[in-house]
């Protein structure tokens, strides 16, 4: 199948969402947290952009942009926050096993969300940390003893974003 032809112009601002993601990781992997939480909270404008986009173009309901989104979410705000923070913290192989959780938790979210056919959610959606982690980052800013309570955030996110919570639609 040609790939072309199965991409929209949502598909471009997913694209945007993913490359967020995966500029945030590189920045905070050179040093520079406070751009790598910038590009995560950028990346929350893309994705939401997508499904605007898609229903603005009459695209809404592909499977191919639903699974493009899932992956893009999955690295943006999955993978993302997770590096921030490893990069954030002192080394310690304990920061590992929150992290490690919240990335899976994520990611099975997100494939519950693709088989699911209900309006609603079930569970936190992983989009959420995308707003989270970047104020987390300047709340350590201001005060740094904050970082300290980061893997107990993972763990919490971690647990919503599995749990069979209903959440609504926000936009």
């Amino acid at each position: 199948m040609n790939m072309l032809r199965l991409l929209c112009w949502a598909d471009a601002l997913t694209i945007a969402n993913l490359s967020c993601g995966m500029s945030a990781i590189f920045a905070a992997i050179q040093g520079h947290p406070e751009i790598g939480a910038g590009l995560i909270a950028l990346a929350v404008v893309w994705d939401s952009l997508d499904g605007k986009v898609a229903a603005w173009t009459h695209h809404t309901g592909r499977e191919f942009g639903k699974q493009l989104d899932s992956l893009a979410d999955l690295v943006s705000f999955g993978v993302s926050p997770a590096c921030l923070f490893f990069t954030l913290s002192a080394p310690s192989w304990l920061a590992v096993p929150p992290l490690l959780f919240f990335v899976a938790c994520g990611m099975l979210r997100l494939a519950r969300y693709n088989i699911s056919t209900g309006k609603g959610f079930e569970g936190v959606p992983i989009t959420v940390n995308g707003v989270l982690f970047p104020l987390l980052y300047l709340l350590s800013v201001l005060f740094p003893p904050s970082l300290s309570a980061w893997p107990a955030v993972f763990l919490a996110m971690g647990l919503l974003m599995a749990s069979s919570l209903k959440v609504s639609r926000l936009f």
